[in-house]
């Protein structure tokens, strides 16, 4: 049986802090690594659009500032609190007009692999 692992948002503030206007950073805390079953972290982003074909199932979690997400010309917009479920398959745009911060869980875990994905805007390729 796996042990609870914890994340702290104190140890990758310093990228929202400095994240420059047009780039988003993505930091998956919940990957193959350490799940067999669910992939999750924080995806931080400052007045962006980043398009993406979503080849998972997605929970997001708006945890600071305003999030848009902009599914076939409709824009869903989440303040903090707010929480939706994004189908995979859907050609979405995730938005923010200010710095934001939301929360992601995704299935499957191992959602890239499946894709053949080898990179994704935000990410850090260790992270990949």
């Amino acid at each position: 049986m796996s042990k609870p692992i914890v994340f702290r948002l104190s140890e990758i503030q310093n990228r929202l802090d400095d994240l420059p206007e047009g780039k988003t950073y993505i930091k998956p805390f919940v990957t193959v690594r350490n799940c067999e079953s669910m992939a999750g972290g924080l995806n931080f982003l400052n007045k962006v659009s980043v398009p993406w074909d979503l080849t998972c199932d997605e929970m997001i979690y708006c945890h600071e500032g305003q999030f848009r997400l902009v599914c076939e010309g409709e824009a869903h917009v989440l303040n903090p609190g707010d929480m939706m479920l994004v189908p995979k398959g859907n050609h979405i745009k995730y938005e923010a007009d200010e710095k934001c911060v939301i929360f992601y869980a995704a299935y499957p875990v191992d959602w890239k692999q499946q894709a053949g994905i080898t990179e994704v805007p935000g990410i850090d390729p260790e992270d990949m």
